[in-house]
């Protein structure tokens, strides 16, 4: 794990694209995907998520997966936690989010999931994570349901 660089950013930005895709077909409709990943995805949007915000990135030889957290008030917010599709089950998600834990050791965390994502609900479970409030959010012009999931601080569970 490391802080991402510029260099990173258009493979930061082919992750993204790759994971929406693969992750979102199901659950969203195509141009809504696509719209959103026009606007958030961006390089020039990248670099500014990365002067903003804890941008990490992950892999062994190149990068092949990204984690995104910001402080909130009283929290982390994990803004994003991508991999590559093909080097999911690999444990870089679980890797990526141990330092997020281990930078913000005394800080809840939330992760806004889409609901009924098969791949995020059963990795935030696994990871100690508890299901909070319902959220109704705007992605590329289509309203949809996300869960706040939660990994408080001072859960067994939660230990780097």
């Amino acid at each position: 794990m490391r802080d991402a660089t510029p260099a990173d950013i258009p493979r930061i930005r082919e992750i993204a694209i790759a994971a929406w895709r693969a992750t979102y077909a199901d659950l969203i409709e195509p141009e809504a995907i696509e719209r959103f990943l026009a606007r958030a995805y961006t390089e020039d949007r990248i670099a500014v998520r990365m002067e903003r915000h804890d941008l990490l990135v992950a892999g062994a030889d190149a990068v092949e997966g990204f984690a995104e957290s910001v402080v909130e008030d009283d929290h982390v917010q994990l803004v994003a936690i991508y991999t590559q599709p093909e080097s999911r089950g690999r444990g870089l998600g679980s890797a990526l989010l141990a330092s997020v834990r281990e930078r913000n050791p005394s800080l809840d965390i939330a992760a806004d999931v889409l609901v009924g994502n098969a791949l995020g609900e059963p990795f935030y479970v696994a990871r100690g994570f508890e299901p909070g409030e319902l959220l109704t959010e705007e992605l590329g012009g289509e309203l949809v349901r996300e869960q706040r999931w939660w990994l408080r601080y001072g859960s067994s569970r939660n230990r780097p």
